[in-house]
C-alpha cells in the first residue's frame, strides 16, 4: 500500500470513527449504507425520504429526530463509481448545542418577560403598597396570595388577599400572624410559600404565594422580581407615611388643618346630609401659665383622645387650632349626630376618672344639615353654639 493510499485509508477510518456518521443511498433513494451511529425512528426515516436532497443536489441543511430528541447538521453531495450514482450525506450530531440553544432561548425569554414585570410594576408606583400583589399573582401562575403588614400607629394588622379580586381587611395580632411574619423566604407556611418577609422601618411585612399546577418556579424565585417587589412596597409604604403626616396633626394624630382646609373647598364630598361639630377646650391658657406647656400639650391630647373615639370612615376629626377642633360627619341625621355627641361625652368622662391631675373641658356646638344646606351657614351656626357653651360654662364654674 503506497503512502497516498496509507493516508487515504486513515482518513476514511477518522471519518468513519470521528463524525456523526454516514447514510448512503442510490438515485432511487433506496439507503444501501447506514452508519450503526446512526438510528432514526420510524417517524424519522419517513421524514427523511421526503426531505432529503435530490440525486444531484449538493447542500448543507439540518434534520431532527423528535422521537429520539436528536439534531443533526447534514452535508450532503453526489460521488459516481463506475456509472453509479450514489449520493453520500455525512451526519454531525449537535443534539447538545440545540439544547444549549434552547436553554439560551428560554434564558433570553424569561429575561425578557421579567424586564416586561418591572416595567409594569414601576408604572404602578402611585398606586396603594399591595396593588402589586395582583401583578404578582399573575406573573407567577399562582392560584391566589397574601400580604400582611403591620400598622405603624396600632397593634394591628392589614391583610391584603387576592385571586381574582382584592380582599382587604384588618386583623389583630395572633401566634398565626405572628409565624407568618418571621416565615423565611421560600418556607412553607399554612399551604403558602413566602415570596419575601422584609422590615421597612419599624414595620415588617410578609407576602406569601399558593402554588398551582402552572406555578412558575423559575419567576417566583428570580432575584429580580423579589427586588421588584420589595421596593413596590416599600415605597408604598414611604408614600403613605408621607402622605399621613401631610394631613394628620403631630400632637394628636386627628386630621390638620390643611386637610380640613382642602376638604372644605371640596364641601366634604357633597354629603346629602351633613353634621358639623365644633369643640373648644376650656381654661388652656390657665393650665399653661400654671402648670406649663407640658401640661397643656396633655389637656389637649386628652381631649383629641375623647374626639378620636367617635370618628370613623364617615365622621372625620380635625384639630383646626391650638385648642379647637371640628367633626364633620357626613350622611348621618341629627339623631345620630346627637347620639355621637353623648358617646363623646362618655369617652371624655371616662378619661377624666383617670387622675392625671389634668381635668378637661370642652364645649361644643352642633349644627345639621339636608339636602339644600348652606355648608359655610352650618360652620358658622356650629361655631356660635360653642362659644354659647362655653359662656354657659364659664358662667358655671363662676358660680361654682
Amino acid at each position: 500500500m503506497t503512502e497516498t493510499e496509507r493516508i487515504e485509508k486513515a482518513i476514511q477510518t477518522f471519518v468513519k470513527h470521528r463524525i456523526g456518521g454516514v447514510i448512503v443511498n442510490n438515485e432511487e433513494g433506496t439507503i444501501l449504507y447506514q452508519d450503526s451511529r446512526i438510528i432514526l425512528s420510524e417517524r424519522a426515516r419517513t421524514a427523511w425520504a421526503r426531505r432529503k436532497p435530490g440525486i444531484e443536489e449538493e447542500k448543507k441543511w439540518e434534520f431532527s429526530d423528535l422521537e429520539d430528541a436528536k439534531y443533526y447538521r447534514i452535508e450532503t453531495a453526489s460521488v459516481e463509481i463506475d456509472d453509479e450514482l450514489y449520493q453520500c450525506h455525512l451526519f454531525t450530531d449537535v443534539s447538545d448545542y440545540a439544547t444549549l440553544f434552547q436553554d439560551i432561548s428560554d434564558y433570553s425569554k424569561q429575561i425578557a418577560d421579567v424586564s416586561d414585570f418591572q416595567k409594569s410594576i414601576l408604572g404602578k408606583l402611585k398606586l396603594s403598597y399591595d396593588s402589586c400583589l395582583s401583578e404578582l399573582v399573575a406573573f407567577c401562575n399562582a392560584t391566589d396570595g397574601v400580604l400582611f403588614m403591620e400598622e405603624e400607629r396600632t397593634d394591628n394588622i392589614q391583610k391584603t388577599s387576592y385571586s381574582r379580586y382584592f380582599k382587604r381587611s384588618t386583623v389583630p395580632p395572633s401566634d398565626e400572624i405572628e409565624t407568618m411574619l418571621g416565615a423565611r423566604r421560600f418556607e412553607f407556611v399554612d399551604g403558602y410559600y413566602c415570596f419575601l418577609s422584609e422590615k421597612a422601618g419599624s414595620q415588617r411585612y410578609a407576602l406569601f404565594l399558593r402554588r398551582g399546577q402552572k406555578f412558575n418556579e423559575e419567576y417566583f424565585r428570580d432575584a429580580s422580581v423579589y427586588n421588584v417587589i420589595r421596593l413596590y412596597i416599600e415605597n408604598g409604604i414611604l408614600r403613605e407615611k408621607i402622605v399621613y403626616e401631610s394631613e394628620h396633626d403631630k400632637l394628636t394624630g386627628l386630621y390638620n388643618k390643611g386637610k380640613y382646609i382642602n376638604l372644605r373647598e371640596q364641601a366634604f364630598g357633597k354629603p346629602k346630609k351633613i353634621a358639623v361639630i365644633n369643640f373648644d377646650v376650656n381654661s388652656l391658657k390657665k393650665v399653661n401659665d400654671e402648670k406649663g406647656h407640658e401640661a397643656g400639650d396633655q389637656l389637649i391630647i386628652k381631649a383629641a383622645s375623647s374626639i378620636a373615639e367617635i370618628t370613623s370612615e364617615h365622621v372625620m376629626g380635625f384639630r383646626t387650632g391650638g385648642d379647637e377642633f371640628v367633626v364633620i360627619a357626613c350622611n348621618v341625621s341629627e339623631a345620630e349626630a346627637e347620639a355621637l355627641i353623648e358617646r363623646w361625652k362618655e369617652a371624655l368622662a371616662a378619661m377624666n376618672k383617670e387622675d392625671d391631675g389634668i381635668p378637661c373641658s370642652v364645649a361644643h356646638g352642633l349644627a345639621c344639615g339636608e339636602n339644600n344646606y348652606d355648608l359655610e351657614g352650618l360652620l358658622a351656626e356650629a361655631d356660635e353654639r360653642m362659644y354659647e357653651k362655653k359662656r354657659e360654662m364659664k358662667a358655671m364654674n363662676a358660680t361654682d
